[in-house]
């Protein structure tokens, strides 16, 4: 299946209809039909998350959300691992149940993963003594943890802190949030960044990147200027706001 772009409410992760349908190799229409035709199934909370009005207004006005939802969309679900297999059940394809064992065992585990007290070092340190076993489990959960992150993107953590480091260089180039460049070129210049980050590291989103290029992401976020063309707009946009 494709890279799936990392999406988060409240620090869970969900999937939106679109990537279900795609990674399931059906339309979203179907999904949509199925949801409604099973809507007794589905409780809110546990398999599914409802955003409208200012919660959604919130959810689109982040930046980690660029282009999970379209800008006119006036609601969203945001399926949780729960209600992916809700989905896979009502399909009940092979494509499904193979995209959502992927799912189960890749995006929503390396959430829980990363939610252990300890590293898994320490994990295999404090028990090293008497449980050989158990060691070598960790052992290979670790290189198995190690593999889904070079194969599928950052852990959610990287990609948070990548994420804002983003987020403050960029405002910074803008003039700061309060600037008028900020609310009239402020896509323009992060869609500038996503483009050209895309193409440096060769991936399709800029949290798809493998786990070993973090550091040179961060680099390079860091050192990342919009074109001279762009430097010009945002110069001239707010200069249009000290003279107004």
């Amino acid at each position: 299946m494709n890279e799936l772009q990392i999406t988060e409410l409240n620090g869970q992760r969900v999937l939106t209809t679109q990537q279900i349908a795609e990674g399931y190799g059906t339309k979203t229409r179907t999904i949509i039909d199925n949801f409604g035709n099973n809507k007794s199934r589905f409780m809110e909370g546990k398999h599914f998350f409802l955003l409208e009005g200012k919660e959604l207004k919130d959810f689109k006005d982040s930046n980690e959300n660029f282009g999970v939802v379209g800008n006119r969309a006036p609601k969203l679900y945001l399926w949780t691992e729960k209600g992916a297999l809700l989905h896979a059940k009502s399909l009940g394809t092979d494509q499904a149940w193979d995209t959502y064992d992927i799912l189960v065992d890749t995006y929503f585990k390396v959430q829980e993963v990363q939610a252990l007290p300890m590293t898994l070092d320490q994990q295999i340190a404090a028990i090293a003594t008497g449980y050989g076993s158990v060691k070598q489990e960790l052992v290979e959960v670790q290189d198995k943890v190690t593999d889904l992150t070079e194969r599928f993107g950052l852990p959610a953590t990287n990609a948070a802190i990548l994420n804002n480091t983003r987020n403050i260089h960029i405002i910074r180039f803008l003039g700061g949030k309060d600037s008028k460049a900020y609310h009239e070129l402020g896509r323009k210049v992060f869609s500038e960044f996503g483009r050209d980050f895309k193409d440096n590291f060769g991936v399709p989103r800029y949290d798809a990147i493998p786990l070993s290029q973090y550091d040179e992401a961060i680099a390079y976020t860091k050192s990342w200027q919009p074109s001279y063309n762009t430097m010009i707009s945002i110069r001239n946009t707010n200069m249009q706001m000290e003279f107004d």
